[in-house]
């Protein structure tokens, strides 16, 4: 992971909030099985993947191609 992608989610908000999704039983034992710098990576790559959803979502080229407001 790049250590700009590092040094920004240095300044993130509170984890507060829990959000879930269904995976196998066979996954999720594996995944309980793993050590604990490796499910540290899973979680701040799946919030990765969260965010990068969201902007995707979000995105409006209009906002890199034109000086009008939207």
């Amino acid at each position: 992971m790049s250590n700009e992608i590092m040094l920004s989610l240095m300044d993130i908000d509170r984890l507060d909030e829990t959000y879930s999704f269904r995976i196998p039983e066979c996954t999720k034992k594996q995944i309980d099985k793993l050590p604990r710098d490796l499910k540290k990576e899973l979680n701040l790559k799946l919030l990765l993947t969260a965010a990068e959803i969201l902007h995707k979502a979000d995105f409006e080229p209009r906002k890199y191609l034109s000086t009008k407001d939207i």
